[in-house]
């Protein structure tokens, strides 16, 4: 009793005695000082006049894993966890075991700490880092999170769902009432307000098999794994995201179709099925907010990330249809398993092309993407079934290149699907105009400007334009500009012209992660809106401008005539006197722009997302239906060329030229990791290549094969081919070794197949500081055939080899007279 009464202090909300709060107190100036060491010893002697204090127990913790004395601190979080403290102590021990690299262990100690506290947003955020990383979690964690966390969290995120149903059900109801007493266009009002609210009725499970007996011959597979992979960073969805949501969410709305959901998973190299209801979940939950750390949100993610790691590879309906609405520029072995599906599920792949702007307009991308995109298109002309496009603009683009790099492209395999959807939600609840204050505008004018911030936007000729108006107005009668996107790339100069200026800072707003009701503010309080972009495939945020009926101001460039239509107000791009006179006329002549908004009410009719997903199934059953009974696509083994190197390398070019190819196309099978910048490792069980004969030439042939050594250790290897013997050796740590095969008998198939295996296999994690957690074997870097009596060429082949010029005989080099050149410069 008599100890209770002397706790008359506070710390951390838990009485102590004044002797230990004056410990504390100068443990706590310690810690700000980052004498780490002094505050441990005073943290210390408080527990030792009071060891039931959890939380003093953390802080010793903190200071001794900041002081490196890590199983003191260990011991330390673990005396918190005995006195009561639940969440915070796994979280903490999640860190140390982290710093420490026993990975595993911080798992498990994320788990524990989003089990104990569903709303420990850092507990949940760690974990999905965690498990993007690979990390193995053990099925019963995997309940245990699944059910107690995430579960309970996402249960509370959609009141949505239930006063839907209720409203559907009177809807139905009113509608047979006036049926019934003969108002029957009544009726059929209410029936479209009912169909509205079919957009808020999220998919189940059973969506996956939608369709009541369908053909799966004309199902869709849509592939999400960029839309997964920017959710990882990111929130809310922008461009091409907000595309995916819209159409994907609307297909599978529709019946007698099979309509599925897959990502690529990376790490796994596989394909894996995503669940309806999952998808609509991420969705909803995106467009809601922009906070990244909240914990329904890290909750959604967590839950995502587990069941794609536990989930089998997917199996194709046989013959679908694989559309990726997205990207995949990244994933360097994507087209290995495209190839792998087409083989195994008949499958067909169409992508859609958003725009070519990394090789049309390369200057305003950064070498990285531009790299990563030209890897893409070559794989994309050697495996597209047939392309969507979102304009007549893309479709020249697509074909200009195609030309170029001389692949054969026919228009009809080239389907536009524009873009001019509804983007206004119907569930977007309205904002005050109060609102506006936040951000600065209160009753000021503004113009709109919603775009990515990177070069190829063109902020600074709107910036420019600005500054004109400034010089030839008052400043007063000139609005702001309220610039919303998030940061792309290429932007320094944006805003360094922004610093720059001091008038035009008081004129422009930057904002980022707003929500749609923000958004949608912002475009019903401006005066217009502005893109004034160089270059687009389509240009969503002129449709939502004129779905919110204000006038956008355009470029001419690409694709934007297309987008705005007679709607829209031009000017010439490129040119800041032509904007600067074009933004005058919209701010100053309120007539002009009042009789443009008229025209949008009257005459602009946006698209439901229905009908673009429709003209997506469309195009798809037509050309099922073009195909034969039973018939699947077929993935043809590509076609060597005799006395030509054959590079397996990742491409580091940024510019585009004639024949250019990707040798990536000969790997076959589940046994190769990507491709790096001297070639490929295969993995464990071998990689294999499948290498076509021209017509017209018989055996026998010599193939040689270049292998590399793994970075530590020798490793035994062999080689086979259809047609010839097993080869066999040894290849030192880091080596490159040409190997023969001679091929007797060309196959009838008139394919090669090879396999090449090592015994040794490497975690690269232990050689690169755990930045490549990738398990590999062998290598193989390239590969020559010719004729085993063609002396000219073995020759010319030993030759390249002595001088270090074997790139000159590579089958896709650049050829004599045709530079490289990217197509705007063509």
């Amino acid at each position: 009793m008599l100890t209770q009464l002397l706790k008359y202090r506070k710390s951390a909300g838990v009485a102590v005695t004044p002797r230990v709060h004056k410990v504390l107190q100068a443990a706590n100036s310690a810690r700000d000082a980052r004498d780490f060491l002094r505050a441990a010893g005073l943290f210390r002697d408080a527990l030792d006049q009071d060891p039931s204090l959890s939380h003093v127990w953390v802080q010793y913790g903190h200071m001794l894993r900041e002081a490196d004395e890590f199983v003191t601190a260990e011991s330390a979080y673990n005396e918190a966890l005995k006195r009561g403290s639940v969440s915070d102590p796994h979280l903490h021990l999640g860190h140390l075991y982290k710093v420490r690299g026993q990975l595993s262990k911080a798992a498990q100690s994320y788990l524990a700490a989003a089990r104990a506290d569903p709303t420990n947003g850092d507990a949940l955020a760690e974990l999905h880092r965690l498990m993007a990383c690979g990390i193995e979690i053990t099925p019963e964690d995997i309940m245990a999170i699944t059910e107690t966390t995430a579960d309970d969290i996402l249960e509370i995120v959609d009141p949505i769902t239930p006063a839907a149903a209720r409203v559907r059900s009177a809807i139905d109801t009113l509608a047979m009432v006036l049926r019934e007493n003969g108002a029957e266009e009544d009726a059929i009002r209410f029936e479209d307000t009912r169909e509205l609210l079919e957009t808020l009725r999220p998919q189940t499970d059973d969506a996956t098999e939608s369709g009541n007996g369908e053909d799966t011959a004309t199902a869709i597979v849509f592939d999400i794994s960029d839309l997964i992979s920017y959710f990882n960073n990111a929130r809310l969805p922008t461009g091409i995201q907000r595309v995916q949501i819209e159409v994907i969410s609307a297909a599978l709305r529709q019946e007698r179709r099979t309509v599925k959901i897959c990502a690529f998973l990376e790490h796994r190299d596989e394909w894996v099925e995503i669940s309806p209801a999952m998808f609509q979940l991420g969705c909803r939950l995106s467009l809601t907010s922009g906070d990244l750390k909240a914990p329904e949100w890290l909750a959604f993610l967590t839950k995502l990330r587990l069941a794609m790691t536990v989930s089998d590879a997917m199996a194709f309906p046989r013959g679908a249809f694989l559309v990726n609405l997205g990207t995949s520029w990244w994933l360097q072995n994507y087209f290995l398993y495209v190839r792998q599906a087409k083989t195994a599920y008949g499958i067909r792949y169409v992508p859609f092309v958003h725009d070519l702007i990394p090789v049309m307009a390369s200057e305003h991308c950064t070498r990285e993407l531009t790299q990563d995109f030209i890897s893409w298109a070559l794989g994309a002309f050697d495996h597209a079934d047939f392309f969507l496009v979102n304009s007549e603009a893309t479709k020249r683009d697509l074909l200009r290149v195609a030309a170029l790099l001389e692949h054969v492209v026919d228009e009809r395999n080239i389907v536009v699907v524009r873009l001019d959807a509804d983007f206004r939600k119907p569930t977007t609840t309205s904002l005050s105009d109060r609102e506006l204050s936040k951000w600065g505008l209160g009753r000021s004018e503004f113009v709109l400007f919603v775009s990515t911030i990177e070069s190829r936007k063109n902020h600074i000729g709107a910036f420019d334009a600005w500054i004109s108006l400034l010089r030839s107005h008052r400043p007063r009668s000139v609005p702001k500009l309220v610039c919303v996107g998030n940061k792309g790339w290429l932007n320094d100069a944006v805003y360094a012209r922004l610093a720059s200026h001091d008038g035009l800072r008081d004129k422009v707003v930057m904002l980022s992660g707003l929500s749609d009701a923000e958004l949608d503010l912002l475009y019903r309080a401006c005066l217009f809106t502005l893109y004034p972009s160089n270059y687009e495939g389509w240009g969503l945020p002129v449709t939502e401008s004129l779905c919110q009926g204000k006038v956008p101001l355009l470029s001419d460039a690409s694709s934007l005539p297309e987008a705005g239509g007679a709607f829209a107000h031009y000017f010439e791009a490129g040119s800041t006197p032509r904007l600067t006179k074009a933004l005058e006329q919209l701010i100053f002549d309120g007539s002009f722009r009042t009789d443009k908004e008229a025209l949008i009410r009257k005459d602009f009719l946006p698209r439901r997302w229905g009908d673009i997903a429709a003209d997506i199934a469309n195009s798809i059953t037509e050309r099922a239906i073009a195909l034969h009974p039973g018939e699947n696509a077929v993935c043809c083994a590509p076609v060597a060329i005799l006395g030509a190197h054959h590079p397996i390398v990742r491409n580091f070019e940024t510019r585009i030229w004639p024949g250019m190819r990707s040798a990536e196309i000969f790997r076959s099978g589940s046994g190769w990791w990507g491709p790096d910048n001297w070639g490929c490792w295969t993995k464990a069980r071998g990689g294999a290549l499948n290498i076509g004969i021209p017509e017209n030439v018989e055996g026998p042939l010599r193939l040689y094969l270049r292998l590399h050594g793994l970075p530590t250790g020798s490793c035994e290897w062999q080689a086979s081919v259809t047609g010839g013997k097993t080869e066999q050796g040894v290849i030192d740590p880091g080596a490159f070794k040409w190997v023969s095969l001679t091929i007797d008998l060309v196959p009838l198939d008139r394919c090669l197949n090879v396999t090449v295996e090592g015994e040794a296999t490497l975690d690269l994690a232990t050689v690169t500081g755990g930045l490549d957690p990738r398990i590999v074997s062998v290598g193989v870097a390239g590969f020559y055939l010719c004729h085993a009596d063609d002396a000219k060429a073995r020759s010319q082949f030993l030759e390249a080899l002595a001088l270090g010029n074997l790139d000159d005989l590579a089958y896709n080099r650049e050829r004599i007279g045709n530079a490289a050149v990217a197509p705007c410069e063509a």
